[in-house]
């Protein structure tokens, strides 16, 4: 007996190129594992509003959300990143065009990863509160264009 899954998708053409070049690899796809990702990234993005945490931490939780949500875009096109060099930028930049972004929000999001990628390997440049509530908000968009654009994903 086999069953099937609501969430898988078809690949599409754009993904397709990622595959052959190597940077997305075939997974082996299941509901539940697609379903995580999406629970991440809303708890990520839910737990950055709380004032308990430093500006910084926020700004982390918030990226780390955006990127589990990526992730699971890709994920349900049964495709994960290679490992290569760049990968989480490229699946944030990935997740951000299936989803649909608008640019300017597609824009703030991979700079805020890049942003990310700077204060983890040793810069010390500050994370204002104002930047870590403007990428809870840029979560909050991106979250609900994935609602939009994968509605039975929020079942």
């Amino acid at each position: 007996m086999t069953t099937t899954t609501t969430l898988l998708r078809e690949l599409p053409s754009e993904l397709e190129v990622l595959l052959w070049s190597g940077q997305l690899r075939k997974i082996r796809f299941n509901d539940f594992s697609a379903l995580k990702l999406l629970s991440n990234a809303v708890c990520c993005i839910r737990n950055a509003r709380k004032p308990a945490f430093s500006s910084m931490a926020r700004f982390f939780m918030v990226n780390d959300g955006i990127h589990s949500l990526c992730m699971g875009v890709t994920y349900m096109h049964g495709l994960l990143p290679a490992g290569l060099v760049g990968h989480r930028s490229m699946v944030i930049q990935v997740g951000c065009e299936m989803l649909h972004l608008p640019l300017q929000v597609r824009d703030q999001i991979m700079y805020a990863s890049a942003h990310q990628e700077l204060i983890t390997y040793g810069s010390t440049e500050p994370v204002e509160e104002a930047d870590a509530m403007q990428l809870v908000w840029l979560g909050d968009q991106a979250v609900a264009q994935a609602r939009r654009v994968y509605p039975d994903w929020f079942f």
